[in-house]
């Protein structure tokens, strides 16, 4: 039997860990993948519009990522990024030091998988804007990069009242484009980062509050996963 790389999992913009329970109970249950939660408060990520706020989050990854490889046999993880924190994540396999810290996550990484994350943007937040530009697509080809955007239909029942009212704003001010197909807040042109493995999932929210079918319930996590071409 093959043993599996343990995961761990960023969330996204002022998402506590509780969120992602459903996808650790998935993993462990239907696919015997462990799976670790960073713990980032909301007010960590209320500071994440500085460069030490996003040091903060990262060096909390990584202790993450240490402790978990030493209890690991395969001497590699898996990373999943929700939203922000799969960019955030992208910058987390640099060998380059960041607020002089080198993170080198490219090597003891196998696979990246963002979920809804807001790579490509004509407007973006200057740290975003720094990661596209600075290690843009699937910069560090000895990882395996998988990208997966949700594609949902505005005024339909699946999607939630915020959906409604604020997704083709949302789209337009991350693309600069008033796009029509996204998860409910970032655009498919977004979510879906040049060079990796991508996967479109349809009726699927970015999150509990834009629609009830998001990402991290259980049939879609079971649709995502089987889908991706592992490492």
């Amino acid at each position: 039997m093959t043993i599996k790389n343990p995961l761990v999992l960023l969330g996204g913009f002022l998402i506590t860990s509780e969120a992602y329970s459903e996808i650790k109970k998935t993993f462990e249950k239907n696919f015997s993948r462990k799976v670790y939660i960073v713990e980032i408060s909301r007010m960590d990520w209320l500071k994440t519009n500085s460069i030490a706020g996003w040091s903060n989050i990262l060096n909390k990854v990584d202790y993450c990522v240490k402790n978990v490889l030493k209890e690991s046999t395969t001497r590699k993880i898996d990373l999943i990024g929700h939203s922000s924190g799969g960019v955030m994540l992208r910058l987390y396999l640099s060998k380059d030091k960041f607020n002089g810290k080198n993170y080198n996550g490219c090597e003891f990484t196998s696979n990246l998988i963002t979920i809804g994350s807001p790579h490509q943007a004509r407007r973006a937040t200057s740290l975003r804007k720094f990661v596209d530009e600075k290690f843009p697509g699937n910069f560090f080809k000895e990882v395996n990069y998988i990208s997966i955007g949700g594609e949902l239909t505005v005024n339909s029942s699946e999607s939630s009242f915020l959906t409604k009212a604020l997704a083709e704003k949302s789209y337009k001010s991350i693309s600069g484009e008033k796009i029509s197909t996204g998860d409910g807040l970032v655009p498919l042109s977004s979510s879906l980062l040049k060079g990796s493995q991508k996967i479109i999932l349809p009726e699927t929210s970015h999150s509990k509050i834009f629609g009830k079918n998001w990402y991290g319930i259980n049939k879609r996590i079971i649709e995502w996963y089987r889908q991706i071409n592992w490492n």
